[in-house]
């Protein structure tokens, strides 16, 4: 059996244990768990939003990018009903729509939820 790379102190708090995780079935324990983990990841990711202004203007844009495609796949993984089965991930399309939203971001086009909500919008009308 592989490794788990999660806090055993939070799964045991929230009645799962490795052989939980390894059957891989999402049960309302693994779904809990799961939504206290994003809220966790989201929270970080808004504190580190706010460093991102401070760092060079060339660096800037891509740390926008890491930053939108690691809330999609947040999105993707709660939309997936935080599946085992399937690989959280961004399409190809939905990643060239992020660079250009990203790039925006780093330009000084507005904060990030504005560019956010441009992506979610663009994914909407032109599926991928």
């Amino acid at each position: 059996m592989g490794r788990i790379y999660l806090p055993q102190d939070e799964l045991a708090h929230a009645s799962l244990s490795d052989d939980d995780i390894y059957r891989g079935e999402v049960t309302d324990e693994w779904r809990n768990f799961m939504r206290g983990q994003i809220k966790r990841a989201r929270m970080y990711s808004d504190e580190g939003e706010k460093l991102i202004a401070e760092l060079n203007s060339d660096d800037r844009w891509l740390i926008w990018l890491v930053t939108l495609l690691n809330r999609q796949i947040l999105d993707n993984i709660e939309a997936d009903d935080f599946s085992f089965t399937k690989k959280a991930s961004v399409g190809i399309a939905k990643q060239l729509v992020t660079v250009v939203a990203a790039h925006g971001i780093s330009l000084g086009g507005g904060g990030s939820s504005n560019f956010v909500e441009l992506v979610k919008l663009l994914c909407i009308l032109f599926p991928f």
